[in-house]
């Protein structure tokens, strides 16, 4: 590392904490990656243990800290980011009474589902975020019917940026952008949405108070010591998780799309105004500076590859998608229609299950690998053009992930939405992200549209035009077939 002063930016993700170093010139200076501690054989636990995070944080900060100090750079602050929905509940002395209910506790689907039906669609265009069984309103509306002792013990709410935020600054905030994301803020005014809480059973004195993305907190004591830093150094309190990868992956210029590929995957845009979606399948959700995020989920993104590689006898993901790779476009006559999980977007529906339409005997499972990747990527498609009219043309898309370590899945993405893919990393784009919300925090940045390429592409993948010719031939199958499987299974 060259001298100079740095700001750490903080990922708290699915099963790692990434710490990003970067340079008041604009570098990445280190990334530092700590695996949390798992308490299930879930791909992403359902619960977590906030002091196993806690700790888990402490430990990533503490090894960037200590080689910012080697290298003489001074620290001059840091944020934290999330991308995940989660929940928990806290004691008058902010001390947990639950733990972390993360997007993964599905618990709350048939509450959701009647909540939705009865007033889903006046929630959507009062917060412009979709309900799900991963939003705290859902899981706070089926903790109150199925725990309602508890329920009425609880003197905050929050989620665990907001924890997270208490025990290293004292304070218990909110950004605004974390808590628009999450779906229970209105989009008109930035306040708590009174419906939305309505809806959950809570009071606005039960959550953390709203401040914004750019506002500095200081570290307590008691928090330097834990981390490595000084005392009182500077906390910003930041922005949500898919804010975080849009300005990490550089995806700040009209037309340029972030995309995120990891178990699920996201297609983010900068919008200029809040918008009103059109579809259930979009969000849109305040950022920073007067921008919005409109932003596109299937849950089921490179997990399909997970559960092919468990399913097949436990091979190395790796192998099995190198040999995906080299099955033709098509996967040799299947069609792959993955099942959206459950806690991520109004698809996830219970009265659907996968499928492989087409299967013959000679297919093995490179060919069932492909298929349901090609499914995934034929999803993102039609996620994308829910994005609305609104929305400028995306023409390049710039994308971020560990599933993109592979190279089947950003030849299929870039062919299913038919732009260029920039592949511009792969696990640190929203510590990245945080790390740059923490010089715009500090004033070094005025707006961060200022250095929308501070990413520079490590790979460009173009797309193959018989492979952009089979998805577009295959889009309305696909939809077809997601309509007809949904139907069997609601009449078995």
């Amino acid at each position: 590392m060259t001298r100079g002063d740095v700001v750490l930016g903080v990922e708290i993700g699915a099963a790692v904490i990434t710490v990003a170093v970067l340079g008041d010139d604009l570098g990445l200076r280190e990334t530092i990656a700590w695996p949390l501690p798992r308490t299930t054989h879930h791909p992403i636990d359902p619960v977590q243990d906030p002091w196993l995070v806690l700790d888990t944080l402490a430990s990533a900060v503490r090894e960037a800290a200590g080689i910012c100090e080697v290298f003489g750079n001074p620290v001059r602050g840091l944020s934290l980011t999330s991308r995940m929905p989660a929940l928990l509940a806290l004691d008058a002395g902010c001390m947990p009474l639950t733990p972390v209910l993360n997007a993964t506790d599905g618990r709350s689907v048939g509450t959701t589902r009647r909540i939705v039906a009865e007033q889903g669609t006046a929630l959507h265009r009062l917060t412009g975020v979709p309900l799900t069984p991963a939003s705290p309103v859902a899981k706070l509306a089926w903790f109150a019917g199925h725990d309602p002792g508890l329920f009425g013990q609880v003197a905050h709410w929050t989620g665990l940026k907001g924890f997270l935020l208490s025990r290293l600054t004292g304070q218990l905030v909110t950004d605004v952008s974390t808590s628009s994301a999450a779906g229970w803020v209105e989009a008109a005014t930035l306040d708590w949405a009174q419906p939305a809480l309505d809806v959950a059973g809570v009071r606005r004195e039960q959550l953390p108070a709203l401040v914004e993305p750019t506002d500095v907190l200081r570290l307590t004591a008691a928090a330097g010591e834990l981390l490595g830093l000084p005392a009182g150094t500077p906390v910003v309190v930041g922005v949500s998780g898919a804010a975080t990868a849009q300005v990490g992956v550089g995806a700040m210029a009209p037309g340029c799309a972030a995309l995120s590929m990891g178990a699920s995957a996201d297609l983010c845009v900068i919008e200029d105004r809040s918008v009103v979606p059109e579809s259930e399948l979009v969000s849109c959700h305040a950022f920073v500076d007067g921008l919005w995020i409109s932003r596109g989920t299937f849950s089921n993104g490179d997990a399909v590859a997970r559960w092919a590689a468990e399913s097949f006898g436990g091979v190395d993901i790796d192998v099995l998608l190198a040999e995906a790779e080299l099955v033709p476009i098509g996967a040799e006559g299947l069609i792959g229609i993955p099942q959206p999980a459950a806690d991520a977007t109004s698809w996830g529906n219970p009265d659907f299950h996968a499928a492989l339409v087409g299967l013959r005997v000679e297919h093995g499972r490179a060919a069932m690998t492909r298929a349901m990747a090609e499914g995934v990527a034929r999803e993102l498609a039609t996620v994308r053009d829910a994005l609305g009219p609104g929305t400028a043309p995306i023409t390049r898309v710039r994308a971020g992930g560990s599933a993109l370590r592979s190279p089947l899945w950003g030849s299929l993405l870039a062919a299913a939405l038919d732009v260029p893919l920039e592949v511009v990393g792969t696990d640190e784009a929203p510590a990245l992200g945080a790390a740059l919300m923490v010089w715009r925090g500090l004033g070094l940045l005025t707006c961060l549209c200022e250095r929308p390429d501070v990413r520079l592409p490590a790979r460009e993948v173009l797309p193959d035009p018989l492979a952009t010719a089979h998805f577009a031939a295959t889009r309305r199958l696909g939809e077809q077939l997601t309509q007809l499987l949904t139907q069997l299974r609601t009449a078995s």
